[in-house]
């Protein structure tokens, strides 16, 4: 009884972030919008990042975990296609945004720096911002992160 309890409260809690169903993959969301990310918290992964891959699946991206907020400057050296990047403060709002921001192949490439101090950096597909209305201040729902 006590087993079924817990099961039947999990998935009562399961769409508020309480329980998370385990074998989903992590994904950031904006109301009914959502990307599934590679999630990267390493300093190896965090320092290739997207270089050298030829494109991001659609509704895909990968999401920079740091373990402190900061002001957090990125570059697109050895990228192939352009990306949009939101900075995401601790509680889940957009904090800077960085859209159309195009490929570096080459050195010397330059450095994108935003205003304000976040926990996550997420890179998608250049244009994702636009196409779905985000913006500064939106709260993103950090899903299985």
């Amino acid at each position: 009884m006590k087993g079924l309890f817990f099961k039947t409260g999990c998935l009562l809690f399961l769409f508020s972030g309480i329980c998370r169903a385990e074998g989903l993959p992590p994904k950031v969301c904006h109301l009914d919008n959502c990307v599934t990310v590679e999630v990267v918290s390493k300093q190896e992964d965090m320092e290739r990042g997207l270089m050298y891959r030829t494109k991001l699946d659609q509704d895909h991206g990968m999401l920079f975990k740091f373990a402190v907020d900061d002001v957090w400057r990125f570059w697109m050296k050895n990228m192939h296609f352009d990306l949009d990047l939101l900075w995401i403060g601790n509680d889940g709002r957009i904090v800077f945004i960085g859209q159309y921001i195009p490929a570096c192949p080459a050195d010397p490439c330059p450095i994108y720096t935003p205003d304000k101090e976040a926990r996550y950096v997420l890179e998608i597909n250049s244009g994702y911002v636009a196409a779905h209305g985000w913006k500064l201040g939106d709260r993103l729902d950090l899903k299985g992160i």
